[in-house]
């Protein structure tokens, strides 16, 4: 009987590789989320250490032109938080779209494997039946042998 071989083996590996890259895109897409979670945290907290000092010299006294140069550094932390936010917003908005891919490659790759297995099922059942065809060519020749020289 000839060697089982899957139809389409070379489609099945191929969507294992580029499940495989898929899985290593989203590794580095959560690294990059790590990484602006973190840079935003900072900033935020050095946004916060700015208040509180702006606090602090108000209640000391400040002049008109300290108070525009407080506004004005406020007015840049408020938009760095805001710029880490967007980043932090488009790598999460990555992230979604990479998974998406991710469970359609793995659910083609899942249908690939149901279907190498009923492959493999079938081969086995025609093997057997070979093997069964085989047994009774071989018990029916002997009889006939048998037969024959009686």
């Amino acid at each position: 009987m000839k060697k089982f071989t899957f139809t389409l083996e070379s489609v099945l590996n191929v969507k294992r590789a580029l499940e495989k890259q898929q899985m290593g895109e989203l590794a580095d897409c959560n690294a990059r989320i790590r990484t602006f979670e973190q840079r935003r945290r900072e900033t935020m907290e050095k946004e916060c250490a700015q208040h509180e000092e702006f606090r602090q010299r108000l209640a000391e006294g400040i002049s008109p032109a300290e108070l525009k140069l407080w506004r004005d550094a406020n007015i840049t932390a408020r938009e760095r938080v805001e710029y880490q936010e967007k980043v932090l917003e488009q790598a999460e908005g990555e992230r979604m779209r990479i998974e998406k891919r991710l469970v359609g490659l793995m659910q083609e790759r899942k249908i690939l494997e149901k279907l190498k297995e009923k492959q493999w099922e079938n081969y086995r059942i025609e093997e057997r039946r070979e093997a069964a065809a085989e047994v009774t060519e071989f018990v029916g020749h002997s009889v006939f042998n048998e037969r024959e020289g009686s």
